[in-house]
């Protein structure tokens, strides 16, 4: 099992069991990628203290964990949806991972403002949004929402749908080993979704890191502000080489451990001849 196609072998609740227990494994290994990036895109000096580096990590596992189970769920239901409409193989696997990822952009851009602001300003799991919704109100836990859609409907397409497409055709056209294809698959893939996206993110980033508004107000006025202070590419492309770091790590981790857990938990989806392999 090894494609994002896959998940339609699964039911709506193992998606979200799969999503969940590859995400915080996943995150638990690349976290310090996701730290310094947030850190580089605010103009924030990089830390190499532990203590530091990892602060926000158990929300960054909540976020991750959670978000890919609403994206293997989605993904998986979005999938079987195209498939009954008489969808071609690779329609059914990209178009219900961008499908997955837009469902799963409003629960993660909440995790993702909680854990930027407990890596801004320290505090609690439970805490920290405490904090801030008694000092902005309950709308700010829509501050990014928009930008965070957009940057998950790309990254969810590329993680489930062209990673693993990628993956399968070179392992079946050209021969290569199935690690080795999932490693290419990845790279390709963080490089179309960190790029296409990264802008997004880094207006996201900065808008959440700043719910006062201080410095960063909307989308445009954000955009606009990182374009005149830093220059287009400077401003809306900072930490693009750490995100891309983290982008395909995360693919390649999500990818690899659905592999691995899927005989695991759920033995009963998988075909005898799989199991011999």
């Amino acid at each position: 099992m090894g494609g994002g196609s896959d998940l339609q072998l699964l039911s709506g609740g193992e998606n979200v069991v799969l999503g969940v227990v590859t995400g915080v494994l996943s995150k638990s290994v690349n976290y310090p990628f996701l730290s310094w990036k947030t850190t580089v895109q605010q103009g924030l000096p990089i830390s190499l203290n532990p203590r530091i580096v990892y602060r926000g990590l158990p929300m960054a596992c909540i976020n991750l964990g959670g978000t890919n189970a609403v994206q293997f769920g989605s993904t998986g239901f979005f999938q079987k949806t195209l498939a009954g409409l008489g969808g071609g193989a690779d329609q059914v696997q990209v178009g219900g991972a961008f499908l997955g990822g837009l469902a799963s952009g409003v629960p993660c851009s909440i995790w993702e403002l909680c854990m930027i602001q407990q890596q801004r300003f320290g505090g609690s799991l439970l805490g920290t949004p405490q904090k801030f919704v008694s000092e902005y109100g309950i709308s700010s836990l829509s501050r990014g929402v928009t930008m965070t859609c957009g940057r998950e409907s790309m990254f969810t397409m590329s993680m489930l749908g062209i990673t693993p497409l990628i993956q399968q055709r070179l392992v079946s056209a050209s021969g290569w080993e199935k690690n080795t294809a999932l490693a290419a698959g990845s790279l390709i893939g963080a490089l179309i979704a960190g790029v296409v996206t990264h802008p997004m993110d880094t207006i996201k980033t900065c808008m959440q890191g700043d719910l006062g508004r201080v410095k960063y107000d909307g989308i445009v006025q954000t955009g606009q502000l990182l374009a005149k202070e830093y220059g287009v590419v400077q401003g809306l492309f900072k930490g693009l080489f750490l995100r891309v770091s983290l982008i395909s790590t995360t693919f390649f981790l999500v990818n690899t451990f659905k592999q691995w857990m899927v005989p695991v938990l759920f033995p009963h989806t998988v075909t005898p001849a799989k199991k011999a392999l």
